[in-house]
C-alpha cells in the first residue's frame, strides 16, 4: 500500500497485533506514533478540511497517485483521461475510517475512553457521509474517487472491494456492491479485475486499469467473509487457489492479465511482472484466516472461529498457531451435510477455541 495508506495501516497492524497478543507494553512502545499518525491523517491529510483524505505529491519527482493504485494513469474520468491531483481515493477514506475504529478499541485497551469515544463517533461520522457523497445509485457502487472539484469519478474498480472489508459502506448498499463487483465486467473468473472490462480505459494487460492483483483478491475475500457473503468469498477463494496451480511452485505473478477465464490460453501476466511476489504469498493465510473465520480475543485467551470449507477444501490443519501466550494446532473439516467444524489437536498453554 502506497504512501497515504501505509501509515493508517499501521494502525490498523497494531490492533490486530493486540487482537493476537494481548500484550499491551507493544502497544505503549508504538502508542506516540498510531496517535500522530492519526492526527496527521485529520490535520495534513484533509487537504480542504472537507472531512476527506486526499493526496497531492508536491515534488516534482514524487509518485503522482498515492492511493492503493500508485500508478500515473491508475485513476481516469469515464473518458479515460487522467484525474489531475488533488485527489480523494475511496480506497482511503474506507482504511482512515477502519483505523479510527480500531484506534478507539486500542485507546479503551489503554483506558483512555474519552479518546475511544471521539474516535468511534470521528468514524462514524465519517461513515455517515462517505455513503452520501459517494454513493452512486445508478452503477449500485462507491465511485472510485472525488476530483479536485469534488466532481465524483465514476470508475467501477477493485477498490471498493477495500471499501468492502474496511467496513465503510452501509449496511443499505453492501449487497448492491458485491453482486456489481462479481458482475461479468468485473470478475474474470480469476479474480476481480483493477478496471471494469467496459470502461473506455480498459486494458487487460494494464497495471491498474485492468489487471487482476491476487494479493487485493485475499483482501477483498476477508471483506467479505467479514460482512457474511459467504458464497462470494469462497469462489474469490477457489478462483486464487486455481490460479495458483498454473504456475510453477504456486508463485503467482504479480498481477495477471484481465482475460476472462472462459478464454483460452490463461490469463496471461502484467509484461513486467515481479515473480515471485511476496505479497502474493501472504495472500493464501489470509484466505485460509478468512475461510476459517478467525476472531482472536487474547486478553479471553480464547480463538472464535466460524469455519465455512467448500467441497474442494473438506479438511484443513492449522500448525502451530500462537494466540497470547499458547500456541495450538487446529483441524477443521467438512461433514457430509457441508457444515464446518473445528477442533484442538494439541495446545501448549491456555487456548480456547469456540
Amino acid at each position: 500500500y502506497s504512501n497515504f495508506a501505509s501509515p493508517l495501516m499501521f494502525v490498523i497492524s497494531l490492533a490486530h497485533l493486540y487482537s493476537w497478543t494481548g500484550d499491551r507494553q507493544c502497544i505503549e512502545r508504538h502508542w506516540d506514533a498510531a496517535r500522530r499518525i492519526l492526527e496527521w491523517a485529520r490535520t495534513y491529510g484533509d487537504r480542504n478540511a472537507d472531512g476527506y483524505l486526499e493526496y497531492h505529491t508536491r515534488s516534482p519527482k514524487g509518485t503522482k497517485n498515492q492511493g492503493w493504485k500508485d500508478s500515473g494513469d491508475a485513476i481516469v474520468y469515464d473518458d479515460g483521461t487522467p484525474v489531475p491531483p488533488p485527489i480523494g481515493t475511496c480506497e482511503l477514506q474506507g482504511y482512515w475510517f477502519a483505523a479510527q475504529q480500531l484506534m478507539a478499541f486500542l485507546s479503551a485497551a489503554m483506558g483512555e475512553y474519552g479518546d475511544a469515544k471521539a474516535f468511534w463517533r470521528s468514524a462514524s461520522a465519517l461513515k455517515a457521509r462517505f455513503n452520501r457523497d459517494w454513493w452512486d445509485e445508478e452503477q449500485g457502487s462507491v465511485v472510485l474517487a472525488l476530483d479536485p472539484d469534488k466532481r465524483p469519478v465514476r470508475a467501477v474498480t477493485s477498490n471498493v472491494g477495500h471499501c468492502i472489508t474496511c467496513g465503510i459502506i452501509s449496511d443499505e448498499h453492501l449487497p448492491r456492491v458485491v453482486e456489481r463487483m462479481f458482475a461479468p465486467d468485473m470478475f474474470s473468473g480469476w479474480g476481480i479485475r483493477t478496471l471494469s472490462s467496459l470502461h473506455q480505459a480498459y486494458n487487460p494487460l494494464s497495471y491498474h486499469l485492468g489487471s487482476v492483483w491476487a494479493v487485493e483478491q485475499a483482501t477483498i475475500a476477508f471483506g467479505l467473509r467479514r460482512f457474511g457473503f459467504n458464497d462470494r468469498a469462497v469462489e474469490l477463494a477457489q478462483a486464487l487457489f486455481e490460479l495458483a496451480e498454473l504456475y510453477p511452485e504456486y508463485r503467482i505473478p504479480e498481477c495477471i492479465g484481465g482475460y476472462p477465464r472462459s478464454e483460452p490460453g490463461g490469463p496471461g501476466a502484467y509484461p513486467r511482472a515481479n515473480t515471485p511476489q511476496l505479497w502474493n504469498a501472504s495472500a493464501f493465510p489470509l484466505l485460509v484466516h478468512s475461510m476459517l473465520g478467525f476472531q482472536p480475543v487474547a486478553l479471553l485467551e480464547t480463538l472464535f472461529v466460524d469455519p465455512v470449507l467448500p467441497p474442494w477444501l473438506p479438511e484443513l490443519v492449522v500448525h502451530d498457531l500462537r494466540l497470547a501466550g499458547a500456541t495450538a494446532s487446529l483441524r477443521f473439516w467438512r461433514d457430509s451435510s457441508g457444515h464446518s467444524h473445528g477442533e484442538v489437536l494439541g495446545k501448549r498453554g491456555t487456548f480456547e477455541q469456540l
